[in-house]
């Protein structure tokens, strides 16, 4: 049987024009989504205001619960571009003082339909007055990705858990989250950030892809000079540790 030939490699010249026309693309794209969800939610706030004058607070929650989503929705949409200028160095992190808990309560929300219908237990250890100096939108992507992964391979019934400390001795800031869930393989723990890393689930015979959800948090928290890896923790299987200097606040 005869076999295909390997591609031949693109001359420089060539893959750079092919990258800024995947990039243009990317723009366009990100462009014609933001601009129908963003309507969205000027729609919802109208309502939100309508539905106000009937005290309907059950309404109102899903009104709201919307809005999280649709802001969860934008934010996946920012990372199309966002991926390709944190790689290029051309976006930077641009660090202020940030109380980490409103971050959390961010994603936590954002999460929370996923977490109630998988019947999760999440457990958060964050020090309520605790303030960083970090990128607020980019980490604030950081543990929306990193929450809705743990959530999303937790098993049913099971716990994520949330830890975020200071270590003063190393100078470094150190979150880290993880679910009661199965490790992932030693083989995996590398590649598991690559840009479109994809894993055969030994449950139920699906295909698990993590899109660009993992790449993207590697790329932000390098962009804080920080590290991302997974690893074993107690009874928590697959727990992602970030570490990031911890400059003065």
């Amino acid at each position: 049987m005869a076999t295909r030939p390997a591609a031949a490699a693109l001359p420089p010249d060539s893959a750079r024009e092919l990258r800024e026309k995947k990039r243009v693309l990317a723009q366009l794209v990100v462009h014609d989504l933001r601009s129908p969800l963003s309507a969205v939610q000027g729609c919802l706030q109208l309502m939100k205001e309508e539905i106000a004058l009937t005290g309907n607070e059950r309404a109102l929650q899903y009104i709201d619960d919307a809005n999280v989503l649709l802001h969860k929705a934008l934010g996946l949409v920012s990372t199309i571009l966002d991926v390709d200028e944190l790689e290029d160095g051309i976006l930077r992190a641009h660090l202020v003082p940030t109380r980490v808990i409103e971050l959390i309560d961010r994603a936590r929300a954002g999460n929370r339909a996923h977490v109630e219908v998988r019947g999760l237990r999440v457990d958060v250890d964050v020090d309520p007055e605790l303030v960083v100096r970090i990128d607020r939108e980019l980490f604030g992507r950081v543990f929306e990705n990193l929450l809705d992964n743990a959530s999303r391979y937790a098993p049913r019934g099971g716990r994520v858990a949330v830890s975020i400390r200071r270590d003063e001795a190393a100078g470094e800031l150190e979150v880290a989250i993880g679910n009661s869930g199965p490790p992932v393989a030693a083989a995996e723990r590398e590649t598991i950030f690559g840009r479109y890393f994809q894993v055969e689930a030994r449950r139920a015979a699906a295909r698990a892809n993590r899109g660009l959800g993992l790449y993207f948090c590697k790329l932000a928290v390098e962009a804080h000079a920080g590290t991302i890896h997974v690893e074993e923790r107690g009874d928590l299987g697959a727990v992602f540790v970030v570490r990031i200097p911890d400059p003065a606040v």
